[in-house]
């Protein structure tokens, strides 16, 4: 069966705005509700992390505000979705930076779930 990729895509971009905006208001509970517990991230300093871990970094993040582009939805099966994006931060004592997102997605027993996630730093302007 094949699924209706626009509406699929529409549903997982407002799974991830949830969750970015989530971190700019440090809502744990949106967090926690949303990435399932085999949840795994790379932070850019190369740590490697949890959803527990995960849940720490919202609770105390330091995002004023964030902007995105560059946003592109790229699909290797109807059940996996990878989103890749530009953010521009700014932080409450460290000022603006950039960096590259990438977002897994699966869908499991019919609803989408951030798997994975990816930050690297944007070095050169």
């Amino acid at each position: 069966m094949t699924i209706d990729r626009v509406t699929e895509e529409r549903l997982i971009l407002e799974l991830d705005a949830a969750f970015l905006d989530a971190l700019l208001e440090r809502d744990v509970a949106v967090v926690d509700r949303d990435l399932p517990d085999d949840f795994l991230a790379v932070f850019p300093d190369g740590r490697v992390a949890d959803k527990q871990m995960e849940l720490e970094n919202v609770k105390h993040a330091e995002v004023e505000s964030y902007t995105t582009d560059e946003v592109q939805v790229h699909w290797y099966a109807d059940t996996v979705a990878v989103v890749n994006f530009r953010m521009t931060l700014n932080m409450k004592e460290r000022g603006q930076k950039r960096v590259r997102d990438l977002h897994v997605y699966i869908k499991r027993d019919g609803k989408w779930q951030m798997i994975t996630g990816q930050v690297t730093p944007i070095l050169q302007t």
